[in-house]
């Protein structure tokens, strides 16, 4: 059985095990018709934060509903979502890792900025979807969600020649 995982760090927090996130590789491709009959791209990507701590975590993630320059292209860009549906351990394997609905998602949320957020008790995680858009693009994409202090940044690779984006998109706060 593949295991799917691109990344995977641990944070440490003081006197405690830590904040581990790991980070799916992407599954999907195909197309869908967005707004104005434009054709995009897609690949869906999983997120997992496991909070080892002895406390409780607040995520809180926050993306545009703009979307994202990348390519030299001014025409290319990407569109980065957040799923609401449930995502686990158990999906992984299956095909774009379980996420369906997502013509209809995109049809409802495409203009609409995503947030998301989840309080992840102490020695448990949460599993997210994030779904992202291409429009006159192509590439190898990889994404990583980098925690820095308690900021989350999503780390955006999709052409070696071209410097990764990181778009700011939350925080990751350890509460007493």
């Amino acid at each position: 059985m593949r295991n799917w995982v691109d990344t995977e760090v641990t944070y440490p927090t003081a006197g405690e095990k830590g904040i581990t996130i790991q980070s799916s590789l992407p599954k999907g491709g195909g197309t869908l018709l967005g707004p104005a009959g434009k054709t995009y791209s897609k690949v869906v990507f999983w997120f997992r934060v496991a909070n080892q701590s002895g406390k409780p975590a607040a995520v809180s993630l926050n993306f545009p509903a703009q979307p994202l320059s990348i390519f030299p292209s001014r025409e290319s860009h990407i569109r980065v979502m957040l799923h609401p549906d449930t995502m686990s351990a158990e999906k992984i394997q299956l095909l774009d890792y379980g996420l369906t609905n997502l013509e209809s998602f995109v049809a409802a949320n495409f203009d609409k900025p995503a947030r998301l957020t989840k309080t992840v008790p102490a020695n448990e995680d949460f599993y997210f979807y994030v779904p992202i858009l291409f429009y006159q693009a192509r590439g190898t994409t990889r994404v990583a969600l980098v925690l820095k202090d308690q900021e989350l940044f999503l780390r955006i690779n999709i052409d070696p020649d071209i410097k990764a984006l990181m778009v700011p998109c939350g925080n990751l706060v350890l509460r007493n």
